[in-house]
């Protein structure tokens, strides 16, 4: 047989007998396009919390408020004052508030009435689809025309797509950076024989690890700072660098990215599935953790998945953090969320990993 054939027919035989790899070259793509489908396949993509306060409390101001949560866009939430709404649109738990002033039902007949509305605008797109939705609603009354005037803003400027992009860009390194590079490095010693010389050592298995675990997150840090810096020197963007809160975030999510690289490394039956799987899981939750769009885009059955990432955790307390200027009191419950989570993840890793080692 010509060498040539000979090393093709070999290689491919190998590919179809390492089961792992052909999961993740044959299957990944299939969830690809169901995952898609189901995020960008919806007739009613989002669907966005409005706070109501209606003062004037009339049967027309009910009738609209009726007409609003029929939209399909708007899910409507009543508060009875206005310092309550502000408030939770301040802390993020909705998306925009609407307050009907009183006198709203009698002022519309002479054409002078208004509403205000307040838009969360640390998040544009989300900001576009409510002021949309608000403007088309109210425009069918064209005879008694409603002025839609601009309330509270919870940021200190108005923001763009790049200052929403940017805290999510800054996961990506705990993707990559910690974790694909923490499973490619130990797979790599798997690969070498490393840890079957270290065990006839003086040196403990565990030692491997360690280095491991600060040299990925060296390289995590490596990786944040270019991207910070480059984004504020090219893009200028209007957000908090707030650094005594976004390291720890930082931090904690590199741990996390590492704690999981590792759970893959020792689970993984072979080099190259290990590779295979940390590169398409990363891929994979970059849609899950709200790097490029808000969680709230997702299916409600995907924002629970999404709700178990310790990732999305970290992607929402850096955008707290840089555009809603979030203090340390908003921010410790994520800080104990990510600590739990790279705890018991971490621990379980290294119980695989003195496993792994010894059947090395």
């Amino acid at each position: 047989m010509n060498p040539v054939f000979g090393i093709a027919i070999k290689d491919i035989k190998v590919f179809l007998r390492e089961k792992g790899s052909l999961f993740w070259t044959i299957v990944f793509p299939i969830l690809i396009l169901f995952l898609y489908s189901a995020i960008f396949g919806r007739e009613v993509p989002f669907v966005a919390n409005i706070a109501i306060v209606d003062m004037d409390n009339t049967q027309l101001t009910n009738n609209i408020i009726y007409g609003l949560n029929q939209t399909e866009v708007l899910q409507v939430k009543m508060f009875q004052d206005n310092t309550s709404a502000l408030e939770a649109l301040k802390n993020g738990e909705i998306n925009s508030v609407l307050t009907f002033p009183e006198g709203f039902s009698e002022n519309l007949t002479h054409g002078t009435t208004y509403i205000v509305l307040s838009v969360d605008e640390t998040n544009p797109d989300v900001a576009d689809i409510i002021h949309s939705v608000i403007q088309g609603f109210f425009s069918k009354f064209a005879s008694n025309p409603v002025t839609i005037k601009e309330g509270v803003s919870i940021s200190r400027e108005k923001l763009g797509y790049k200052e929403f992009l940017l805290p999510g860009i800054l996961t990506y390194p705990f993707l990559f950076s910690s974790m694909v590079a923490a499973t490619s490095a130990i797979v790599y010693e798997r690969e070498l024989g490393t840890l079957k010389r270290i065990r006839v050592s003086p040196a403990h298995p565990l030692s491997v690890l360690w280095g491991k675990t600060l040299a990925t997150m060296a390289q995590t840090a490596i990786s944040l700072f270019l991207i910070s810096t480059l984004a504020f020197s090219l893009l200028n963007p209007k957000v908090n660098w707030n650094l005594p809160l976004l390291i720890p975030i930082m931090v904690l999510g590199s741990i996390n990215g590492i704690s999981i690289g590792l759970l893959i490394s020792c689970i993984a039956r072979s080099p190259s599935e290990a590779s295979n799987a940390a590169v398409t899981i990363g891929v994979f939750l970059q849609f899950f953790i709200g790097m490029y769009f808000p969680v709230e885009f997702l299916p409600e059955y995907l924002q629970t998945a999404s709700n178990v990432i310790p990732m999305t955790y970290a992607a929402k307390a850096m955008r707290d953090i840089m555009l809603r200027n979030a203090g340390f009191d908003k921010i410790f419950p994520t800080m104990i969320i990510l600590t739990i989570s790279a705890v018991i993840i971490y621990i379980t890793g290294i119980f695989l990993y003195r496993r792994w080692v010894t059947k090395e």
